[in-house]
């Protein structure tokens, strides 16, 4: 199967079909028998954030699982050079945003390009990041600011100086928003121009912009390291809780999983499972949160790892991936996904009780797992006929009003003498 580009097709929406999750899902594998994020079948232990560029190498896979009847990829547009996407914000099923970066080799000199990919009704077109985010940038993430507002931020990192830079769309042009949260953002949340909430690193704080200004709230937890909400009064932040343990081998784990919900005014800590190896305990055992994602007010997922100070003692027990689920009334422990499907994070709700998980791979509303259908970049500009490929979406989306599923990220192209990595966009066809 060619990944061949072509225009997007509208459908019709399903029930529910309205609610907008961007999450990241790595490793999507095509036909070199490629599986991704770690290892066949498996998550890693500590997943990357769902907002990083960097994406792990594919490996191997010995799954047998069948692909999925009539679900595959094709791409939408397909970019020049040696290039990557690794952001998305969706404002109207005409109107999305791309951020990416291309490699350049030049001048004698490898430099990377950052830019903008838009679609708009006259189709898909490259633009520079705009000026007022400064050129010494990193972290550059995009998020769409409520439903039908028209706005876009650009959230960015100034890495000569290590303070968080806002540019906001208005729908016409890019202007700098005029006070910028403290700390670095790790996570934003954007319901309307006026509440929009942000996670920051090293203060461990919750801040809130009015349209104003930005307030910040001290969470109820030591840690916290994901966000995500499906309203203004629905929010869970996830990370870790200090216990107090020794960090001496054989003390207690250090840190239990934490999560805590916010109504829109104050923040509550929910109690949530803990974990804890039998004797001997390893040294410096910890349970850390570190992925959330809200399919529901009622249907809430939650992973992290229960693992310890490896190469310290010997007979090591195994990491154990965590896996919570919040059905409106308390957190659970989920039990094994069947087959390929074990171990891995959910990243986007279907609308109709299905489950799409990290490295593509489909949980069924009955259970069945599944592996997408995966398709080649088509020879030319510098790609092989012979060349091994893996697709690697960095985000995915579904557009409003439909039931539309659309991703960016690359095709990591290996072969002899010019590996390259091609940035795409990719839709799913059902």
């Amino acid at each position: 199967m060619r990944c061949d580009v072509r225009a997007s097709r509208r459908r019709t929406a399903s029930a529910g079909a309205a609610l907008l999750l961007g999450v990241l899902v790595a490793g999507c594998g095509t036909d070199g028998g490629m599986d991704g994020e770690g290892g066949p079948g498996r998550a890693s232990a500590r997943s990357e954030s769902p907002r990083s560029s960097g994406s792990p190498e594919p490996v191997a896979s010995s799954s047998s699982a069948p692909p999925l009847s009539g679900m595959s990829w094709s791409c939408d547009r397909i970019l020049d050079g040696s290039a990557s996407l690794s952001d998305l914000a969706v404002v109207a099923e005409d109107d999305i945003w791309a951020y990416g970066s291309r490699r350049d080799e030049s001048a004698g000199a490898t430099t990377n390009e950052q830019f903008l990919l838009r679609r708009d009704g006259d189709g898909w077109r490259e633009q520079p990041l705009p000026d007022v985010l400064g050129t010494a940038v990193s972290d550059v993430r995009l998020d769409a600011v409520g439903s039908g507002s028209g706005e876009v931020w650009l959230t960015a990192t100034d890495f000569t100086l290590g303070e968080t830079r806002i540019a906001r769309w208005d729908g016409t042009r890019w202007s700098a928003l005029g006070r910028m949260p403290s700390g670095r953002v790790t996570a934003l949340k954007a319901f309307a121009p006026d509440d929009v909430w942000a996670l920051t690193q090293y203060d461990n704080r919750l801040q809130h912009w009015d349209g104003t200004s930005w307030t910040t709230v001290r969470p109820p937890a030591d840690g916290l390291t994901a966000l995500d909400g499906s309203g203004p009064d629905d929010l869970w932040a996830v990370g870790y809780r200090r216990t107090g343990g020794d960090a001496a081998r054989g003390g207690p784990e250090l840190t239990q999983p934490v999560a805590v919900h916010g109504d829109g005014r104050t923040w509550t800590r929910t109690e949530t499972p803990e974990y804890h190896f039998p004797d001997p305990v390893p040294p410096e055992p910890d349970a850390v949160l570190d992925h959330v994602v809200v399919l529901a007010e009622d249907d809430v997922r939650a992973f992290g790892t229960h693992t310890f100070n490896h190469g310290e003692a010997a007979d090591e027990p195994a990491d154990e991936a965590i896996h919570l689920r919040w059905d409106g009334t308390r957190w659970t422990e989920r039990p094994e996904a069947p087959g390929d499907c074990a171990g891995r994070t959910a990243v986007l709700g279907d609308g109709a009780d299905g489950v799409f998980l990290s490295g593509n791979w489909y949980l069924t509303a009955d259970g069945a797992c599944g592996k997408v259908t995966r398709s080649r970049l088509p020879a030319g500009d510098g790609v092989r006929e012979s060349s091994r490929q893996s697709l690697w979406p960095a985000e995915l989306a579904r557009l409003p009003g439909t039931d539309e599923v659309i991703g960016v990220g690359h095709v990591q192209v290996n072969q002899s003498g010019n590996p390259m990595s091609k940035a795409v966009v990719v839709s799913l066809d059902r």
